[in-house]
């Protein structure tokens, strides 16, 4: 899954989007050169080893050698060991070094293992951090973590989880504060019913005369703010799905079945949260809202042909790539006129890579929906590495250790075997990177290692309205 090549069996100009390619040639820094050494003095003489000096000389350093030698063996034979010369340099050979192609200074300075880390969501069960989850974030490097309802009990305790997080994050030296995320679309689908948005998305979609664009916009706004002031700094919001009807599985979660309204509203709901500097992310790319079946339980197909995508499904997705959205969730669907081979949307190269990334433009961080949903069949490692190789930069696992473990191991595995190339999850990670320093994610990690470790900083962490 997720091996096929961009385009393949799609006619992309039936579908309107135009020949748009982005540019695949990256610019890779050439290593540096080593200076070359001091020139040396021509020996006198070829026989300069037969002299008695020099004679003496390899004999104090022969005795030497196998005296150090003979002290290694003795302490072999009593059970010791020779000191480690730094902590630093046993850390160092625990991580895979990799030489980086990437421009991006934090990203070149990373191990496979951090980078890999950056690429993952993960969720877990509880009111606190458990075990496994402070590994993952500790050992593993795991750059964000989702929030469902059996993680909240009170504004007080999200706000103390939130901040524990952050300090494990910090404590393990992370380059910027976690994602820390949940799903906040207002009306069915909330985790908190006293944050907004106050009203339903159907209910904001009948509005009209700019009604709805405006309630959209405010209401996101306020939303992002009430997160933030809990700590949650990422909204898996607004919903881009362009419901069929009755019978849709989005009906309830959807602005309507009118693909222009639904356009506008969501790109009114983008700004809201971009001005209220909180990272959001449309979804189910490349559309959910004529599948009658539920992911959670099982694939569903979307049939509709090249031309219904084009003038329902995607418009709501445009107009977000065109509001700026930061990130967008790439669903479980097969969609055979986009993808023949019916390969769920999160693990097609077609639907990622051909669609959302080079025909659309996307420039922005690309997510898996959870990949431990009933849609999705293939093993957690084999899910994972199908959808980055698909072209996605990050993978989520909202639920299971063992399964999120599984993932990360089988990724890490796939690039130091080249199944997977480094130079795409340098790509991946930088893009992750942007990402959070554009939401603030780096200046305040940077306060928040100062504030531990009690060392001064030059960092600014502003709340300007605008990222």
């Amino acid at each position: 899954m997720g091996g096929q090549e961009d385009g393949k069996d799609v006619d992309w100009k039936e579908l309107g989007l135009g020949k748009r390619r982005m540019d695949r040639h990256r610019k890779k820094t050439s290593a540096k050169s080593v200076p070359p050494e001091s020139p040396r003095k021509k020996a006198a003489s070829s026989s300069w080893y037969r002299r008695p000096s020099t004679l003496g000389l390899i004999g104090a350093v022969v005795i030497i050698l196998a005296a150090a030698g003979g002290a290694a063996a003795l302490l072999r034979r009593s059970g010791g060991a020779p000191p480690a010369a730094t902590g630093t340099t046993t850390a160092a050979s625990a991580a895979t070094t990799t030489s980086s192609s990437s421009t991006d200074p934090a990203v070149a300075r990373m191990s496979l293992e951090e980078k890999v880390g950056q690429m993952m969501m993960i969720g877990f069960d509880g009111t606190a951090p458990d075990d496994s989850l402070k590994k993952m974030i500790q050992d593993r490097h795991i750059g964000a973590v989702i929030l469902y309802g059996p993680n909240i009990s009170s504004h007080d305790q999200v706000a103390q989880l939130d901040s524990s997080l952050q300090q494990l994050a910090a404590q393990a030296g992370q380059p910027a504060q976690l994602m820390i995320a949940t799903d906040q679309e207002g009306g069915k689908t909330r985790r908190f019913m006293d944050i907004g948005p106050n009203y339903s998305e159907p209910f904001i979609g009948s509005m009209r005369g700019g009604a709805g664009a405006d309630s959209a916009t405010v209401l996101s706004f306020y939303a992002g703010r009430g997160l933030k002031d809990l700590g949650i700094n990422t909204d898996l919001a607004p919903v881009a799905d362009v419901t069929s009807g009755y019978n849709s599985v989005m009906d309830t979660r959807s602005y309507g079945d009118d693909p222009k309204v639904t356009a506008e509203l969501v790109a009114a709901a983008v700004k809201g949260f971009n001005d209220s500097t909180t990272i959001s992310c449309v979804k189910h790319f490349p559309g959910l809202g004529s599948a009658e079946d539920d992911p959670e339980q099982t694939l569903p197909t979307i049939t509709r042909d090249l031309a219904s995508i084009q003038s329902t499904d995607l418009p709501p997705f445009q107009a977000a790539i065109k509001a700026d959205v930061p990130m967008i969730m790439v669903g479980h669907e097969a969609v055979p006129a986009l993808d023949p081979a019916k390969t769920p949307a999160s693990l097609s190269r077609p639907i990622i890579t051909g669609l959302l990334r080079s025909q659309l433009g996307f420039q922005g961080v690309i997510i898996t929906d959870d990949l431990e949903m009933g849609a999705i069949t293939a093993s957690p490692g084999d899910a994972a590495v199908a959808a980055i190789a698909a072209g996605a930069d990050m993978v989520m696992f909202a639920h299971t250790p063992a399964k999120q473990q599984q993932a990360y191991d089988a990724i890490i595995a796939a690039v130091k075997s080249g199944k997977l190339k480094e130079d795409d999850i340098d790509k991946s990670v930088e893009r992750i990177l942007k990402m959070k320093r554009r939401y603030r994610l780096e200046a305040l990690a940077a306060q928040l290692s100062a504030g531990l470790t009690g060392t001064s900083t030059t960092t600014t962490v502003t709340t300007a309205a605008s990222p």
